[in-house]
């Protein structure tokens, strides 16, 4: 399976879980290395609003989304998926060991060159749990 880039033959969850991984090794092999990852699979009317790369990398490190960078492990949940949105929840156990949940929204791509394949166009910081 091609990990690197969209293709159609990938599901939400598929894209979901490649993106989770490249955040968790973010600096493998090189710095913010998982956050170019996870912006090859924003659609690209979300990296209109949150490109270009420099500034999705600032978005990924402000304290809502920075639970996924690194993160100790991750559970995804299998949403609502149709024919062309789907909305999966991700649970993250921080390093800092609290668990945030987050919502992905997917959307199949009509347009060329990613005609077909689930794109991320949006997640959103739900709940941060903090268990000490």
């Amino acid at each position: 399976m091609d990990t690197d880039s969209p293709n159609p033959n990938l599901s939400p969850a598929d894209v979901v879980r490649i993106q989770l991984s490249a955040l968790q090794h973010n600096d493998e092999p090189t710095p913010n290395a998982g956050i170019e990852i996870a912006f090859q699979f924003a659609a690209p009317t979300n990296r209109a609003i949150t490109g270009p790369i420099d500034r999705f990398i600032k978005l990924v490190k402000n304290p809502l989304y920075a639970p996924m960078l690194n993160f100790v492990s991750a559970e995804v949940e299998e949403g609502e998926c149709g024919e062309e949105e789907a909305t999966l929840r991700v649970t993250v156990q921080a390093q800092l060991g609290e668990w945030v949940r987050y919502v992905f929204s997917l959307e199949r791509q009509i347009e060329y060159p990613y005609s077909g394949c689930w794109m991320t166009a949006g997640v959103v910081h739900e709940i941060t749990l903090h268990l000490n």
